[in-house]
């Protein structure tokens, strides 16, 4: 059995997950003829195609030559981010007011809000809150200094991906017999591929046994893709995409072997375009990561264009939180879960209790104060106003 690395839309998606079918014919290949990926030492590049070392230098010089860029990443990696960065900063540098980026993590229908935040029009805070309906509070802080650069240097950014209801909206239609949402036009046209459906159904017998609806899994799946898909093709088609280098941020399994966002890109553009994927050996794991078993099938095909070795580090380790459940009420903030072990049960925090300020601010949901502590780090103090009873008190929380 083989360990991959568990990427976030799988996780969002796998709880409607089931059955199993038959695998198509294989090659044994690896996706990487020349050379083996753990062998590779930290920072080195190949050219998987031919198996040639390049220098950073080589590399960006060939990324330049193509109109996509698909960076294939691990969500929780930090040195995967740091790739990601690097490219970005060296092609801008290469093409001033020429490079777009477009992120998995962000919804299309958040695009106006995230055209308002390049602009200075909303803040930061407003922003980060879009971040967090679309993919997650916690996962910011892997993109915060990439988003920092493209703010500051006004490089435009496209968000590519349904939202967080949209895609719920079409499960719910999916399993009361219908197509789906009013997505399901755009579903029922997707580009099917052998080889990827092979991979999705081992991700998915992988995954507790393969229990769930696997049907439900795929057409999930492939909505996200070819929704992500349809959306790089519209810009790079537009007046705004007409000479732009577009750079693409997404899982790794959404670009690996070129079955997910690059054929179905290519199969609207015909536009040139490559793919940069990391690889960790197990020598460069820094801190735990989340794996599942997976017997990976052995497909004809390569990973990508280039592959860059990397060390392994999320920030588990350094994120903070507070251990409680929270929900709106109507003067504060109701505790209703304190998770045992942590801090908010050591400082005395209990179900019921209603958190009005934290650290002298207002708070008047409980994302205002999620907020205020994914900004913390371990060992910084948070000062509560609590109401308990009809009382108010202090509680000083050590994170």
């Amino acid at each position: 059995m083989k360990f991959y690395h568990v990427y976030s839309f799988l996780l969002l998606a796998m709880f409607f997950m089931a059955s199993c079918g038959v695998r198509q014919p294989r090659m044994m290949f690896g996706g990487s003829p020349y050379v083996a990926p753990d062998s590779l030492q930290r920072d080195e590049i190949i050219h998987l195609p031919t198996g040639v070392r390049l220098s950073r230098s080589e590399l960006f010089a060939l990324l330049a030559r193509e109109r996509i860029i698909y960076v294939g990443e691990g969500h929780d990696n930090i040195y995967d981010h740091e790739v990601e960065f690097e490219v970005v900063k060296n092609l801008w540098q290469r093409f001033p007011g020429r490079v777009v980026v477009g992120f998995e993590m962000l919804a299309r229908a958040n695009q106006e809000k995230v055209d308002q935040w390049l602009a200075g029009k909303i803040s930061e805070d407003d922003f980060i809150r879009v971040f967090a309906e679309d993919w997650g509070l916690s996962e910011f802080a892997y993109y915060q200094e990439l988003f920092a650069f493209l703010k500051l240097q006004k490089i435009p950014v496209q968000a590519l991906n349904v939202s967080r209801h949209e895609k719920m909206v079409f499960m719910q239609g999916l399993k009361s017999g219908g197509e789906g949402s009013a997505s399901a036009l755009q579903a029922s046209q997707m580009l099917e591929d052998s080889y990827q459906e092979e991979a999705l159904r081992a991700m998915f017998a992988g995954h507790d046994q393969g229990h769930g609806d696997l049907g439900m899994f795929l057409k999930v799946h492939q909505l996200w893709e070819e929704t992500m898909a349809g959306n790089i093709a519209a810009y790079l088609e537009s007046p705004s995409g007409a000479d732009k280098v577009f750079i693409v941020i997404a899982g790794g399994f959404h670009v690996a072997r070129g079955y997910g966002l690059p054929r179905r890109v290519f199969q609207r553009t015909k536009a040139p375009y490559c793919i940069l994927l990391t690889h960790t050996p197990e020598t460069l794991v820094e801190n735990q990561r989340q794996t599942m078993e997976v017997d990976f099938p052995e497909l004809p095909l390569y990973l990508g264009d280039y592959l860059w070795c990397v060390p392994y580090r999320n920030l588990k380790d350094r994120q903070v939180k507070l251990g409680v459940g929270l929900q709106k009420a109507a003067t504060g903030i109701e505790v209703v879960m304190v998770e045992p072990g942590s801090p908010a049960e050591k400082y005395g925090l209990k179900v019921g209790d209603l958190i009005l300020k934290g650290a002298g601010e207002d708070l008047g949901e409980p994302f205002a104060l999620s907020l205020l502590i994914a900004k913390k780090s371990k060992g910084d103090r948070l000062e509560l106003l609590i109401e308990r009873e009809g009382k108010r008190q202090t509680i000083e929380v050590q994170l």
